[in-house]
Order: structure tokens, then sequence, then C-alpha cells
């Protein structure tokens, strides 16, 4: 009987230890995936050209622009130097533009 016993809580003792390497190893690999989605945002993510730090968007009059943290330096994309030119055609960045393209 005592043997039986034994037996029962020798497995219930394998059966635990099994569910907690489990859940620990779910644990690592979450670990592991978010480290690695991390490492491949800041490589996707756009770095400054001037001082190396990466780029923040933020919108200016409904344009999205890459601003530098570190440096306060603005990087427009392709076209949105002439949205920005249609939006202030009578500022002195329109009049600029129009004389210089």
């Amino acid at each position: 009987m005592a043997d039986k016993w034994d037996e029962r809580k020798k497995a219930q003792e394998d059966e635990y230890f099994v569910r907690k390497e489990r859940e620990l190893l779910e644990k690592m690999k979450a670990k592991q995936h978010a480290e690695a989605q991390q490492v491949a945002n800041e490589a996707a993510a756009l770095k400054c050209p001037r001082c190396g730090a990466v780029m923040k968007e933020s919108t200016f009059q409904t344009i999205v622009i890459d601003q530098c943290p570190g440096c306060n330096g603005v990087w427009l994309d392709a076209g949105e130097i002439e949205q920005l030119v249609a939006k202030e055609s009578g500022s002195w960045l329109g009049k600029f533009w129009q004389k210089s393209g």
C-alpha cells in the first residue's frame, strides 16, 4: 500500500515539475521573442543623418514628419515639402520654394 502511495506521489511530483518547466520555457520564449522584436524595431527605425539618434514621428499640419530628439533636426520624406508648400503658399516657405523650385 505504501508503495502505491509513493508511486502516486512521485508521479504527481514529476507532473508538477514538467508543468513548471513548460511554464518557464514559455516565459523564456516570450521574453526572447520580445527582445528580438525590439531589436528588429530598432534596426528598422530611421536614424538621424546628423547625430545618429532614433527619429521620432510627429505631425505638423496633418503631415507626418520625422524629428530628431537629439539635435532637433527635421527629416521630410519624398513629397512632404511639396505638401507643406501647398499649405503655406503665401508664407516665406511657399515663396522661397516657388523661386527655387
